[in-house]
């Protein structure tokens, strides 16, 4: 019987964090839980231990210890508000990916990137400071390749959706998603409708969470397997535009959705696609909920929340 594999999450509180959890726990991995506000943990059923810090600044939990795969989620997430505080999404984002290289024993890291690294043409040309924090954490951990470790960068599309099970969802303290803010808004301001799409609103592919969570023990599963350092992009391999997903969300609630024009977001582009081919050639994985499942599962877990809908 192989030895069960320690697993360190960082950002492990979060949204797919928790996700993240119960999958390797499912795997049998012996899963750490860091995060610099632990008090957002719902469950501590999937973790054998949780580490309260602060990345960007302190190590000193985590110095010198060892893992067979850390999983870096950790980092400030808001495309808009990069926008308006530049300097501390680079001094989070990526002081927290160096400290953490610094830190730890461990060869093999799962970093959790975004498709905002990419243009409307999907050339690697981020139009946004959050994008460009996120290529620039890319670079350090590909750079430390030649130092040993190894690494697979994910490149997520929207991440939607919540547990199947009902057990954990979207819960950010500033809700800025798309589908959660939809469903608990009594209006819901829709930014911009006058991009250069079908309809005038954004396009992005969608992947639902738990589809996510599988897709970092692949690629965990990878690194294992001596496959390398690379880069995949994690989507379903479609798009929807956001007034069909707000025709989605009428759809699943059978209720209209109260919808106010405002203005466009900062760094937003108009279409973002995920071509998964590679992804489901070389990482074996293919996204198994549409569009359907990820609003059907957000919205019970409001109804569990009772942020909104009743």
């Amino acid at each position: 019987m192989s030895k069960a594999k320690r697993a360190l999450i960082t950002g492990g509180a979060g949204y797919i964090g928790h996700h993240l959890q119960k999958e390797l726990k499912k795997n049998g991995y012996i899963v750490h839980v860091l995060d610099k506000d632990i008090s957002k943990l719902i469950t501590k059923k999937y973790c054998d231990k949780i580490i309260e810090c602060d990345l960007s600044y302190n190590i000193e939990p985590i110095r010198n210890e060892s893992y067979d795969i850390c999983f870096h989620l950790a980092g400030f997430i808001e495309v808009g508000d990069a926008e308006t505080r530049p300097f501390e999404y680079y001094r989070n984002n990526i002081y927290s990916t160096l400290n953490l290289i610094g830190a730890l024993y461990c060869n093999n890291y799962v970093f959790s990137s975004s498709a905002a690294v990419y243009d409307e043409l999907g050339k690697e040309n981020p139009r946004s400071v959050y994008g460009r924090t996120k290529l620039m954490s890319e670079k350090i951990l590909f750079d430390c390749v030649r130092e040993g470790i190894s690494c697979v960068a994910l490149r997520y599309f929207n991440v939607a959706g919540a547990d199947p099970d009902g057990e954990f969802g979207e819960n950010h303290s500033m809700e800025t998603h798309l589908i959660p803010n939809i469903l608990t808004k009594d209006t819901f301001v829709l930014n911009g409708d006058n991009y250069d799409t079908i309809d005038g609103t954004c396009i992005r592919d969608y992947i639902h969470v738990s589809d996510l969570a599988i897709a970092h023990h692949h690629a965990a599963q990878w690194l294992f397997d001596g496959e390398g350092s690379t880069i995949f992009d994690l989507g379903s391999g479609g798009g929807y535009s956001n007034k069909e997903v707000i025709r989605m969300v009428e759809h699943v609630t059978q209720k209209p959705v109260n919808v106010e024009i405002g203005p466009r977001r900062p760094g937003d582009p108009s279409i973002l696609r995920c071509n998964i081919d590679r992804t489901e050639k070389l990482l074996r994985f293919k996204p198994k909920y549409n569009l359907e499942d990820i609003v059907e599962t957000a919205y019970q877990w409001e109804v569990i929340q009772q942020r909104k809908p009743k």
